[in-house]
């Protein structure tokens, strides 16, 4: 309870109680920042005196100059002084700071006379943008017009760059991408800073108040009025929530605040049928969408407000007439009259067409017009064949190398979601986890960036050619471009997909390229999921592939789209493992498919025997006949041949590092008695040692255990032969095979402890999938948890314990989210039946709670 010797913090303690019913009742954000700043002037006004001394003024500048200020933001208040500051100033700054301070809030402030404040907003753009918001709480606001007078000296051009300069720096520091996961509300690309900036750059310009005094001036439209407001009032509300369930100034969207913020405003928002997804994910969902596509409305504004705020050198422009709609005007492709974009529909598609050949940019007064357009009347691209062809064109064209692309700008616009109503749902639509970074729109349109990559040859002259070998662009590119156009529609989102982008297709007039289509977008999921968690040596698997693809024009399409679709799910996310896992798949599934299965089968017989041959000739003599034909055919002749030289040592448990940099893993290879439990205890051992595992094959031979673990550091490298952690594994493994260790008290022992509290991150919902159809000798259980230390040890523990031999691991990481594969059978070598696969599964759950 305040006391009643606290009346500063009754004040303000009160407002914000007041703002927190007002959000509580529905209330919006501007009325909640008007209702702080209400306080705020209450509080400084109470504390002076009637009167002011002659030639003194009370400013209120930056956020709450304007009215923006949060319930917990800090203040900044100007003691202008029309002479040089005296002690009636600073005694005057002393009565209103101390209440202020005892309130709790953070004030920084000044005591300047206004030739000072002018000199210093001339040199320092922080304080002209500060004093560009300034209001008087108190005083004789003449001072602050003779300031403003003051301020309009100088070159206009000078500060509106030098504003766009500080937005470039800022959105440097806090991430240069739109589609962080945690975004600033504040400082973040599109925040209310980059909104505060065009406003400053308007002020400055045009000497106007607000957006809205822009319009009859010719500078702005109600449509891009209406569309910086709303995203004004949005990231406002947000912000409010943000400081009272913080308690404090926080302006970061952190996966804790959206987990608390969007069921507050989204309270309705609801998990599709049969979807399995965290509680709350929905609201977060449908809150962050919001963001992404307020915060993309003002980048779009505002870079628009800078561009038209500089005024170019008064001289002739350079128009040079491109054809019968467009001209080139000062370097940019203009429209010769904006008519042509309501008689011509199509004309809006080509206008791109157009600046892509010429290599240049599209002026911006164009781009308003055909956004204009298209948001009186785009429904007229939906069936416009011209429009739809140019549009193809447009999608399939190489040279499209622009950041953001040609696409990227069309979408920005509306065209694409006019053109393809059934893609509008994806745009700012995200996922609330940590492996998919960018909005569904944005994740497809950078999907078909990387397929152009691929066509110029900018990846690699091995895709280039496969892509070459494309017979017809149409298909691959238009399901590249919807691949994930099912998403908006919850579970099952690639079937569901496959039929929107049929409709599509059909639209835009594919013929026989249709059918491709709805293949590329319905298993577009098919190759990554096989690559990463299926045994790649699986001949009948291979087979089963070959027969769904049933081509080699669709093996190549689903290879190169399944390339771009990973390579920009997030940056990194296509490693040299997970690209590597893709090209073996396809190589051979490209050679079935040429040779057929029993060709296959005796290729596959002789590259045995030649490896076979050629890990003699290394060793110097032939003593691989009791190694298995699979163990021969998965692995290198050298990889081999190192296993060979670890039997011979003798020693009942040896390893050895065979690194493999450009691919970012290494090797570890593992010879040790082949008893029940040697997985986990492996898996425990490199846990303790902070070693990530990606993937393991094992094998066996004369009670011998012949492992090969592929492992790199948590940084995600390949860890170095001499690497002193090396020596760790050998003696704990050592160790632990021994029974000298138990491998829990060495995790336990060696678990790093934190004394920070645990980071919110995006829940994981462990789910355990089973098919006993992907092998004929084993059941493959697809295990998906959270990742963590030693997760890999707790479900092959759980194996163990439940009687089952692990024939094959494969390891895929997706950011916080573990997916582990395991190839298992009983002792008696067969598959689990259906009542072993519920315990299975009963006690993986457990044990992963």
């Amino acid at each position: 309870m305040v006391s009643e010797r606290d009346p500063q913090k009754t004040l303000i303690g009160a407002a914000r109680a007041r703002a927190g019913a007002m959000l509580d009742a529905g209330g919006g954000g501007m009325a909640a920042s008007r209702a702080m700043c209400d306080a705020l002037d209450e509080l400084c006004r109470s504390v002076l005196p009637p009167e002011l001394p002659a030639g003194l003024s009370v400013v209120a500048t930056g956020g709450w100059g304007r009215c923006e200020t949060a319930p917990y933001s800090d203040i900044d208040v100007l003691f202008l002084c029309a002479e040089e500051p005296g002690d009636a100033a600073r005694a005057l700054a002393d009565r209103v700071l101390y209440p202020l301070w005892d309130g709790g809030v953070e004030v920084g402030h000044a005591v300047r006379s206004i030739p000072e404040a002018a000199a210093l907003a001339r040199d320092d753009l922080a304080t002209l943008s500060a004093l560009l918001d300034a209001r008087t709480l108190a005083g004789d606001p003449r001072l602050l017009a003779e300031l403003g007078k003051q301020l309009a000296h100088g070159d206009t051009n000078v500060y509106v760059r030098r504003l766009a300069e500080a937005k470039a720096h800022r959105h440097d520091r806090f991430g240069d991408t739109l589609y962080l996961l945690e975004p600033s509300l504040k400082h973040g690309q599109g925040g209310l800073r980059d909104l505060a900036t065009g406003l400053w750059a308007a002020k400055i310009r045009w000497k106007v108040n607000d957006f809205v005094d822009l319009c009859p001036l010719g500078q702005i439209s109600a449509r891009q009025v209406a569309a910086l407001s709303d995203a004004r009032e949005f990231l406002l509300l947000v912000r409010a929530h943000v400081h009272l369930l913080a308690r404090r100034r926080l302006d970061q969207l952190t996966f804790e605040m959206q987990e608390a913020v969007a069921p507050r405003l989204y309270a309705d928002a609801r998990v599709p049928a049969g979807e399995i997804r965290p509680a709350v994910a929905p609201a977060v969902e449908a809150l962050m969408r919001r963001y992404y596509l307020h915060a993309k409305s003002v980048v779009r504004e505002v870079d628009r407000l800078l561009e038209r705020a500089i005024v170019p050198p008064q001289r002739p422009p350079r128009v040079v007439k491109l054809d019968a709609s467009f001209t080139a005007f000062n370097g940019q492709v203009s429209v010769a009259d904006g008519a042509i974009f309501r008689d011509r529909p199509a004309e809006m598609v080509r206008l791109f067409q157009i600046a892509l050949a010429q290599g240049l940019p599209v002026y911006g007064h164009t781009k308003e017009l055909v956004a204009e357009r298209i948001a009186v009347d785009g429904a007229r691209l939906h069936d416009d064949v011209a429009a739809q062809r140019l549009f193809v064109a447009l999608l399939t064209d190489p040279r499209d190398r622009g950041q953001p692309s040609i696409l990227e700008e069309m979408h920005e616009l509306g065209i694409l979601s006019a053109i393809m109503p059934e893609f509008a749902p994806t745009t700012g639509r995200v996922q609330h986890d940590l492996y998919h970074v960018y909005t569904v729109d944005q994740h497809q349109l950078y999907a078909v960036a990387q397929m152009k990559r691929i066509a110029r040859g900018e990846l690699g002259r091995e895709l280039q050619t496969i892509h070459d070998d494309v017979g017809d662009l149409a298909p691959l590119y238009l399901g590249t471009l919807l691949h994930d156009v099912g998403k908006p529609l919850g579970k099952g989102h690639s079937e569901k997909g496959s039929r929107l982008a049929t409709t599509i297709a059909r639209r835009l007039g594919l013929g026989d390229g249709v059918a491709r289509v709805e293949f590329l977008v319905r298993h577009h999921l098919l190759m990554s999921h096989l690559s990463q968690r299926r045994d790649l040596d699986d001949t009948a698997m291979i087979a089963k592939f070959a027969r769904a693809v049933r081509d080699e024009e669709t093996l190549r399409e689903l290879y190169l789209l399944t390339v771009c679709d990973t390579a920009m799910t997030a940056p990194g996310n296509l490693t040299e493992w997970k690209a590597h896992l893709l090209r073996e798949l396809y190589q051979r599934t490209r050679a079935h498919l040429q040779r057929g299965p029993a060709l296959a089968g005796a290729e596959r017989s002789a590259r045995v025997r030649a490896r076979r041959r050629r890990v003699a000739a290394l060793l110097g003599e032939d003593e691989l006949a009791r190694l298995p034909d699979r163990y021969i055919a998965m692995l290198p002749p050298r990889t081999i041949a190192e296993h060979v030289r670890l039997l011979r040592d003798g020693r009942p448990v040896a390893i050895a590092v065979v690194p493999r940099p450009k691919r970012g893993y290494s090797e570890l290879l593992v010879v040790a008695p082949d008893t029940p439990g040697l997985l986990m205890k492996i898996a425990g051992v490199l846990a303790a040692n902070r070693i990530d595992i990606l993937g393991a094959n094992i094998h066996g031979a004369e009670g011998k255990a012949l492992d090969v673990f592929y492992v790199r550091d948590r940084a995600g490298h390949a860890i170095p032969r001499d690497d002193e952690r090396w020596t760790g594994v050998d003696g704990d493994l050592r160790r632990v095979v021994a029974g000298d260790e138990d491998v829990a008290a060495l995790l336990a022992r060696r678990r790093q402890t934190s004394r920070l509290p645990p980071r919110v991150t995006p829940q994981v919902v462990t789910e355990i999938q089973s098919d006993n159809d992907a092998s004929d000798s084993f059941t493959v259980l697809d295990v998906y948890t959270q990742d963590r230390l030693g997760v890999l040890y707790t479900i092959t523990r759980t194996l163990t314990e439940l009687g089952l031999d692990i024939g094959l691991s494969k390891v895929a990481t997706e950011a916080d989210r573990a997916c582990d594969i395991f190839y298992v059978r009983d002792r008696a070598g067969r598959k689990l039946d259906a009542d072993k696969l519920r315990e299975v599964t009963a006690e993986l759950m457990e044990a992963l709670k």
